[in-house]
């Protein structure tokens, strides 16, 4: 069945939607004029294993997938034979149709195209198995399974690049619901490292105050009460986790980029010396800001009094403003060091 010459044979547009469908998985059916069976992917096969399709057409299959239960329409269970009617219609009329369809097992993309030769080629590839449905939701409207197919190319592309970051990133909704995560977070959630993932996929971080503090932070920016903030995770032995929480491209979602910078202040601060013209104590306290360390405690570690660091402070201050980084306060200096330390932070690296 699976005759390689009669997938030659079809012009550019059938050829791609049958290689790319199939190469992904998808249930792909290619029918003659007559509507006879002429092709069937692996995926298919695997879908639908109620029929050996030789000696096979679209209205004998129909009865078989019915009478096996594999047809989820309510429509063509309630009369089969005018839902078999109006569909052999819609197909041979329509050129193109492109929907989402329901199936026992879930909701499905279904491509249908038929060239002007009479053959047509019909795909279902599942919502579910693409990943676009954590993206998109589960869309009603016809999106097309090429369209899914280089969805899905841009997603595996994009979350490689991310999983290459130690920044830690997650989207998630309005209630803290995770939709996606590059590695880097992952690992964090693991760990337990200032965050943890409740049953229900949910981000929490792990101190209840931060959680509040989160909780709301993320309801305000993905609702779009504010754009973005900036907001400190404690954890138990090691400095605070800075997450920088901005409104994502879909509607009621935020997305969470964790800097664990304050683990290699050393770098951070020799880093802001270059790129600001600091002093090596005035980069030290800038970074110590941007890790969420107070003014006291900075003075402490350094070993100099607290009316020293204010007025390295105030150096940190005029350096920015030489800089055209103008900033008011202790919280100013410490949102601008997170930005900066978010891009250029080496962290400790992800094992691979």
């Amino acid at each position: 069945m699976r005759g390689e010459f009669i997938l030659d044979a079809l012009p550019s547009s059938a050829f791609d939607l049958v290689r790319e469908a199939d190469r992904a998985g998808a249930a792909v059916i290619v029918y003659d004029n007559d509507d006879r069976i002429v092709w069937v992917s692996d995926g298919q096969r695997t879908l639908m294993p109620c029929s050996d399709y030789a000696d096979e057409t679209y209205k004998s299959l129909f009865w078989k997938v019915l009478n096996a239960g594999m047809i989820g329409t309510r429509s063509a269970m309630a009369d089969p034979a005018a839902w078999l009617e109006g569909a052999i219609a819609a197909r041979r009329t329509s050129p193109n149709l492109d929907f989402t369809n329901i199936y026992p097992w879930g909701r499905m993309l279904v491509s249908h195209l038929r060239l002007d030769s009479g053959i047509s080629v019909q795909a279902r590839l599942s919502l579910k198995s693409t990943g676009i449905c954590k993206y998109f939701g589960d869309p009603d409207i016809g999106l097309g399974v090429m369209w899914a197919l280089r969805v899905q190319r841009h997603m595996h592309n994009m979350q490689s690049a991310l999983n290459s970051l130690s920044i830690a990133i997650g989207l998630v909704d309005a209630s803290g619901r995770l939709f996606n995560s590059n590695a880097s977070f992952n690992e964090m959630l693991a760990a337990c490292d200032g965050f943890m993932l409740t049953e229900d996929g949910d981000i929490k971080a792990i101190d209840v105050c931060d959680d509040l503090v989160l909780e709301q932070a993320v309801a305000n920016v993905a609702e779009g009460l504010q754009p973005a903030t900036y907001i400190p995770i404690r954890r138990s032995s090691q400095p605070p986790l800075i997450v920088a929480v901005s409104a994502g491209d879909l509607p009621g979602t935020a997305v969470l980029v964790v800097s664990r910078f304050g683990e290699d202040c050393a770098s951070i601060a020799s880093s802001l010396q270059q790129a600001f013209n600091m002093t090596p104590a005035e980069a030290e306290v800038a970074a110590g800001i941007g890790a969420g360390q107070s003014v006291a405690d900075i003075a402490a570690a350094r070993g100099v009094a607290e009316k020293t660091t204010y007025n390295q402070v105030r150096g940190v201050r005029s350096a920015l403003r030489r800089s055209r980084f103008a900033v008011d306060d202790l919280a100013g200096i410490a949102n601008l060091v997170t930005k900066i330390a978010a891009i250029t932070s080496p962290g400790k690296g992800r094992k691979h």
